[in-house]
């Protein structure tokens, strides 16, 4: 895994390390394939609407549109199982291999490395949610002091998967309709064709509202979040939304004098005081 300083001074501030190259490379390539997925298949799911035969014409219409839906697909389709070979292979080099060195291994051991993995979702990822619910509603002034990884992230990274096996294998179904029809039910294509029209739908409602709003579109990063350009966040940002793990980050750096106080209008103390009482 590539070296770089978990704290970085840009311009006399400081900007904590989010993400390797690697990673970027494949947030970039799920980008620009998703979204063009969305505009060569959008039309079709609306094609009675005013602004689809202009949308579908500027992608080669019906000649050339639907191959490029189908290359992005099949990109999208590779990126996944490419992600998920970079997860046992960071997981087994980077935890159990050191593991193996210390302990014993056993399935219980590494059913708990899986479990504890910080995009998993936890209980605390609950409380967090309650939290801002509380604070939202003015029953509390302490916001969540969100860790590595907060829930909102959490959604995000989990939500790709529920939507690649859905719309990436009926997908598959729909592009391969022959060679489906005689492995399985012809009743299955028609499923497939409503599954993979939906949940392209929901997928992109969630990109477009959701993920883009949080990410680039907040009063906190707009006009645009560049953490997955850089692979830092600036120590604002560490603070208001991974400030557990901005604590982690500055204790281990030798800089406990230069840890900032949470957003919210309370302390650190006060935060985990709450905590502790609820």
């Amino acid at each position: 895994m590539e070296k770089h300083p978990l704290i970085k001074v840009i311009n006399g501030e400081k900007h904590f390390y989010r993400f390797t190259m690697n990673q970027r490379i494949q947030h970039i390539i799920l980008a620009v394939s998703v979204v063009v997925l969305v505009l060569t298949g959008m039309p079709l799911k609306f094609h009675s609407a005013s602004w689809a035969p202009f949308l579908y014409a500027m992608f080669g219409g019906i000649q050339i549109a639907p191959m490029i839906h189908k290359v992005s697909g099949a990109i999208l389709m590779a990126l996944f199982f490419y992600h998920i070979g970079y997860l046992i292979y960071v997981i087994y080099k980077y935890q159990i291999v050191p593991m193996k060195k210390k302990e014993k291994v056993t399935s219980v051991k590494i059913l708990k490395v899986l479990a504890t993995q910080s995009l998993v979702p936890n209980l605390k990822d609950a409380r967090d949610i309650r939290d801002l619910l509380k604070y939202l509603l003015f029953i509390t002034n302490v916001r969540p002091n969100g860790d590595n990884f907060t829930w909102k992230e959490k959604f995000d990274y989990w939500a790709p998967f529920w939507g690649m096996v859905i719309i990436g294998f009926s997908g598959l179904i729909i592009w391969n309709k022959e060679i489906a029809t005689y492995l399985l039910p012809g009743e299955l294509l028609n499923f497939s064709i409503i599954a993979h029209s939906d949940e392209a739908l929901l997928a992109a409602l969630f990109l477009f509202i959701w993920h883009w709003y949080n990410v680039h579109f907040s009063i906190s990063v707009f006009p645009m979040g560049k953490v997955f350009i850089t692979g830092y966040l600036s120590e604002e940002l560490m603070v208001e939304e991974h400030y557990e793990h901005y604590v982690k980050v500055m204790k281990e750096a030798g800089l406990e004098k230069e840890i900032l106080p949470p957003h919210g209008g309370h302390t650190h103390e006060s935060a985990e005081e709450g905590e502790a009482s609820s």
